[in-house]
């Protein structure tokens, strides 16, 4: 408890001692109640909010479900020819939001391979259908979403 007070006091005399000093240069210090306080930004209206998985009532659903959607990655994915040249494989970590709408936006790699495979995995989340909103008491909302997007070589023989 001495020491908490101590380090308080010292601190206090450090910032009386800052304040003399800048006085002494001819700064001004007085603190003017009538400017404006810094704001803190209004939050976010309820409508633009992005809601986890983990509080939805509906999760999103994409037409057909997640097999079909993997699926569509799948049929649509090309393997960028650096990376193959490279021998680069695994996993994009994608995230994405789900809108109110289905739509998807605010497409993010949040892991990278590198490549040209971060570049390929946003191109075909953007050809993807839009998907079913997730709810919150029967009302659509903005769900974000993670996606991993695996790149694996296959050998012919």
């Amino acid at each position: 408890m001495k020491k908490l007070i101590y380090t308080s006091l010292i601190a206090m005399l450090g910032l009386a001692s800052c304040l003399n000093e800048a006085k002494k240069n001819g700064a001004d210090t007085t603190i003017n109640s009538a400017e404006t306080p810094p704001t803190i930004p209004p939050p976010a209206p309820e409508e633009e909010k992005v809601v986890d998985l983990t509080t939805l009532e509906t999760p999103p659903k994409y037409p057909g479900g997640m097999p079909d959607f993997y699926k569509f990655i799948g049929n649509n994915l090309k393997y960028p020819e650096a990376a193959l040249k490279n021998k680069v494989e695994g996993k994009v970590l994608t995230t994405f939001i789900i809108e109110k709408d289905g739509s998807i936006s605010d497409i993010k790699v949040e892991k990278k391979l590198g490549s040209g495979t971060d570049e390929e995995a946003i191109r075909v989340l953007k050809l993807a259908k839009k998907w079913e909103p997730g709810m919150v008491n029967g009302k659509p909302v903005r769900v974000k979403y993670n996606i991993p997007i695996n790149f694996s070589i296959l050998e012919k023989n």
